[in-house]
């Protein structure tokens, strides 16, 4: 009887364990220069000089076949197929995400001995003369996503510029003495979007999955700024190798607008030949995907925490003493 007990409950902590798997494999990486990689440092200072979460919520394509004329075979007219697709999740739902992993983020970092300074000490930087600063980034359009909102964390400061933003952080690292100056971009995903025209029609497809991109998603450290040449004295990348699926979220489906051409192979006889007709055909959908607010928190707050707190180790295990 106790064996059958034990046998029992071993099957339902398996049974817990596997619902409460929210994340695919994760297949961490990274990139950039290698040979930055072997120098070791007592300072354990860094600024975090950006903290962004790129949160896709909408995606639209459209795609035209243009269709044919001949006198020997018909003619084929035009088709056009468009498709719109949105996801219903609350903004505050992105918003409490973004502050609560912001908020992990910066207690793995202390975790692992880092002093985090106060935007302040770079408010006077030459870096930053042209920037502007804020504690509540409002959300905007991503400008490097279509259909995604861009996230700061509220109630923390960032500097910010509109336009002609600087591309290098070493030079802000070597003003805060060599602290290490942190960027994270990370790219949310619900939808990809592809077209195929072939034969008589136009379609547009949606395939629905929610995942952590491993496009553009990235923690980027600079430390310090040689002398000779001006590249860091050290740098990581911090990336992911495939996109990080958040299971349990979203159906997982496929969307499509067909647009069907209209085709004449008969024609009409008239004194100058066969006259072949076809009228243009259009198809045009727009399509909701609804997501459970508290099951999106909950995987997208994991799989952000997953990919920081892994990179962050691996910065620290690299570059400073122990």
């Amino acid at each position: 009887m106790k064996t059958k007990l034990i046998i029992l409950m071993l099957l339902f902590s398996n049974i817990a364990l596997l619902n409460a798997q929210t994340l695919g494999e994760f297949k961490p990486g990274k990139s950039g220069p290698k040979t930055l990689e072997s120098r070791k440092f007592d300072s354990k200072e860094v600024f975090i000089a950006d903290f962004a979460v790129h949160y896709q919520v909408y995606a639209e394509e459209s795609t035209t076949n243009k269709g044919g004329t001949s006198f020997v075979k018909g003619i084929m007219g035009k088709a056009k197929a468009s498709l719109a697709v949105g996801l219903d999740i609350p903004t505050a739902t992105i918003e409490k995400i973004t502050n609560e992993t912001y908020a992990n983020f910066v207690d793995e970092l202390k975790a692992q001995g880092f002093n985090i300074l106060n935007p302040e000490v770079a408010k006077n930087t030459n870096y930053y003369k042209d920037y502007k600063y804020s504690t509540n980034l409002a959300m905007i359009p991503s400008p490097t996503k279509e259909g995604a909102v861009l996230v700061h964390p509220q109630n923390i400061g960032f500097f910010y510029k509109e336009k002609g933003a600087n591309a290098s952080y070493t030079k802000l690292s070597t003003e805060l003495n060599d602290a290490a100056v942190i960027r994270v971009d990370v790219y949310i995903d619900f939808v990809k979007m592809g077209d195929f025209n072939k034969g008589f029609g136009a379609s547009v497809n949606a395939k629905t999955n929610l995942v952590m991109s491993e496009q553009n998603t990235i923690i980027h450290f600079v430390v310090g700024r040689n002398k000779i040449g001006g590249s860091p004295l050290a740098e990581y990348q911090g990336i992911i190798k495939k996109d990080l699926e958040i299971d349990g979220v979203i159906k997982e489906e496929k969307i499509t607008s067909y647009a069907q051409s209209d085709y004449d192979n008969t024609g009409v006889e008239t004194a100058f030949g066969t006259l072949y007709t076809a009228k243009n055909t259009t198809s045009s959908k727009v399509a909701l995907v609804p997501a459970d607010a508290n099951k999106y928190e909950m995987g997208v707050t994991e799989a952000l925490n997953v990919f920081l707190e892994h990179h962050i180790k691996e910065f620290y295990s690299k570059f400073y003493k122990k």
